[in-house]
């Protein structure tokens, strides 16, 4: 039987302390709020605890499917993510928060910009490596700018403006390290920023992109509105100090609104302080590490490109999410990988991981 090298172990390590740290901060987080809602405290962490639980069964069922076979179907795949997302407009869209992100089929509810994450590093993976012994940019630029572009259509329809720009910031990080020539990276450059200048301030969407940079310009003067989760938010974070306040004594989560999903960065600060929160980023920094070190090992161009795609994808999210949480970048909606409270980010975030697996399993140098 094909094992996992070092890297790949240490990875299903970090993997699992990061889901059992979630769950312990979605309860700590999320009880006050179950106990509003559904008048009990372990609501929300028991969906959690099935989510966990499925997400790691799924993450090692992938891991034993060779993803190297699937190559030539890279295509396929990222045909059929587009479609999914216009289901958001089908009688199953479900509309939450003036915006269509979640398809419901029985009870089952998942967001199609997580397919989209993964089937357009597939594809983009599958360009770099049909067009390896050529990589021009005639070859390969127009076809990274198509899949880019088709990709944020597919997710900015339902709007979803921050997992359309961690897509096409993993796609453009693909292309760079695979070797990105001058020109390439002028028109990136000039598209990306008009393509974020026209989503800012020009898309309607039933909620204004321009208020939340406004809130994030000058959180004190819309505290009352605009940024009050913000300003909640710094507050946690604030009152956490050095060691913080201890696990479970965090004040901010029983007013601050989704503090057990995107804002969850916010209560593990207050709780425990600079100290857990430099300590918790640092977990997220030796992920990545380790995704690069297996990817180093990978001698199957397509694999080490989903691989680094996949890394570098899960870096970015957490990124914004934790800029979120304090304030350096403009609030968004994403969740922080693995440890928030969350369905089919979840599950398809733990996917990502056994992706790598299969392919640290099945292509690794000298076996």
């Amino acid at each position: 039987m094909i094992k996992f090298d070092k890297y790949a172990k240490k990875l299903v390590i970090v993997v699992m302390f990061l889901l059992l740290f979630g769950s312990i901060m979605v309860f700590s987080t999320s009880w006050p709020y179950s106990y509003r809602l559904k008048g009990n405290e372990i609501d929300i962490i028991r969906k959690h605890i099935i989510f966990v639980g499925l997400s790691i069964i799924f993450m090692f069922l992938v891991s034993y499917v060779n993803i190297l076979k699937f190559r030539k179907q890279s295509k396929n795949f990222f045909i059929f993510a587009f479609l999914l997302g216009f289901l958001v407009y089908s009688p199953l869209g479900i509309n939450i928060y003036n915006a269509r992100r979640w398809v419901g089929i029985g009870g089952l509810t998942f967001m199609p910009s997580d397919f989209m994450k993964i089937a357009s590093i597939m594809m983009m993976a599958y360009i770099i490596d049909k067009y390896k012994k050529n990589f021009t940019f005639k070859n390969v630029f127009f076809k990274y700018l198509m899949i880019a572009g088709i990709a944020a259509f597919s997710v900015m329809i339902q709007p979803d403006l921050s997992n359309t720009l961690i897509i096409i910031g993993t796609l453009t990080a693909m292309y760079i390290i695979a070797g990105m020539d001058k020109k390439a990276i002028m028109f990136s450059g000039l598209g990306i920023s008009i393509a974020s200048f026209a989503a800012v301030y020009m898309l309607k969407s039933g909620y204004s992109r321009t208020s939340r940079i406004q809130a994030f310009i000058d959180p004190l003067k819309y505290r009352d509105s605009k940024s009050w989760q913000l300003i909640k938010s710094l507050f946690a974070i604030t009152n956490g100090s050095i060691w913080g306040v201890g696990l479970g004594n965090g004040r901010q989560k029983y007013t601050l609104s989704e503090a057990h999903n995107d804002f969850i960065f916010a209560t593990i600060a207050e709780e425990f302080g600079f100290i857990g929160s430099v300590f918790l980023i640092g977990v997220y920094i030796y992920l990545a590490y380790l995704g690069i070190m297996i990817s180093r090992n990978v001698k199957n161009l397509y694999g080490k490109m989903v691989i680094l795609g996949i890394t570098f994808s899960i870096g970015l999210q957490t990124l914004v999410n934790i800029g979120t949480a304090t304030g350096t970048i403009p609030p968004t909606g994403v969740t922080l990988p693995f440890v928030s409270y969350g369905g089919s980010s979840l599950v398809m975030t733990s996917v990502m991981i056994g992706i790598i697996l299969s392919i640290a399993r099945y292509d690794v140098k000298g076996r």
